[in-house]
């Protein structure tokens, strides 16, 4: 199966973008918890592997994330193990292309995150529990002999890789804790966090990671859970319009349901996928009636966290600290 790094993929100095025709992407700093818009993100993925095409690589790093959750499962990872290394699988390929087989990507990233979650296994567990998954028939393998001990160079190559890109900043929130919280202030059912767990777990397959706050993707998920089971969703949640009250902006929840509800419309069938549909156009409708008719409080209230926080703002944001640094920077979709 085709994997993120292609044999065929240009080599690495290759895949450097002049500054006269990227001027943007070399203008990136590698600073730690910064977000970046989908367009942001095509172009710099465009620029790293130019021979292949940004949806073919979108479609390649959901398969290596789905690599990472079997794998992540075999070995008895938590989710919060295989969320984060799917994140620093997406991190990864911002900033580094690489022409392999893809195997050594991956369990480095599972061996990051094992450090990173304090949920540690050691290097060879994770090369057998690879090798077993890539090869359902096999009996046994020597993680010792000299194949081995070359895939452990690379490994620690990558991992090295992996940590210089996240700046060696390990302070990792998932949209989780939020999920739970959020459920409870609004007073949702039981059956809505689970269906928003599950959402958000599967978010990790694309890139929304690297678009939205964690508080941003439990919100998106909590509102496209809603839809997906019928269960009504609070114009106010503790008197205050929702947007508000969890500090984030409707229209970054609007998409990030819109993206997800093309990933779950991958390989599903026609019914499937038209039920889907109608969920596009049930979130398009709901907007435009919330920008024509809705109650002047919640529309202004909408528009006003349709802009880009502060730095004020992004500080007093959740009352329990919030989800990543000040310096957060909001993506204009």
């Amino acid at each position: 199966m085709p994997h993120p790094l292609e044999r065929h993929a240009p080599q690495q100095q290759a895949l450097q973008p002049q500054q006269s025709t990227t001027p943007f992407l070399n203008s990136i700093n590698r600073v730690s918890r910064t977000y970046y818009s989908k367009q942001e993100q095509a172009i710099i993925y465009q620029a790293r592997n130019p021979a292949i095409h940004v949806q073919r690589q979108s479609d390649m790093r959901r398969e290596s994330c789905e690599v990472i959750a079997a794998i992540g499962k075999r070995i008895g990872f938590p989710q919060h193990t295989i969320s984060t290394a799917q994140l620093l699988l997406h991190r990864f390929y911002m900033f580094h292309s690489v022409p392999d087989s893809g195997n050594e990507v991956v369990m480095a990233c599972l061996f990051v995150s094992s450090k990173v979650e304090d949920t540690i296994k050691k290097l060879k567990d994770i090369m057998l529990a690879t090798y077993f998954y890539r090869h359902p028939g096999a009996t046994d393998w020597d993680s010792e002999g000299k194949e081995g001990e070359e895939q452990r160079k690379r490994i620690l190559s990558y991992e090295k890789m992996v940590l210089e890109s996240i700046c060696f900043d390990f302070r990792i929130i998932h949209p989780y804790n939020y999920v739970i919280q959020f459920v409870k202030i609004m007073q949702g059912s039981k059956r809505l966090a689970r269906e928003a767990w599950n959402i958000v777990r599967d978010s990790y397959k694309i890139g929304v990671c690297l678009e939205y706050p964690p508080h941003t993707v439990a919100t998106g998920s909590i509102y496209l859970a809603s839809k997906l089971i019928s269960e009504p969703f609070p114009d106010l949640v503790r008197q205050e319009p929702w947007m508000k009250a969890f500090r984030t902006r409707s229209v970054d929840v609007e998409d990030f349901s819109h993206q997800m509800l093309d990933l779950f419309s991958i390989g599903r069938t026609d019914d499937q996928r038209q039920l889907y549909d109608k969920i596009h156009i049930m979130l398009h409708d709901a907007r435009q009636l919330d920008t024509e008719h809705q109650q002047p409080k919640l529309k202004k209230a909408r528009m006003d966290y349709s802009r880009t926080m502060g730095v004020q703002a992004e500080l007093k944001r959740i009352q329990d600290g919030g989800a990543s640094n000040p310096t957060v920077r909001y993506s204009q979709s």
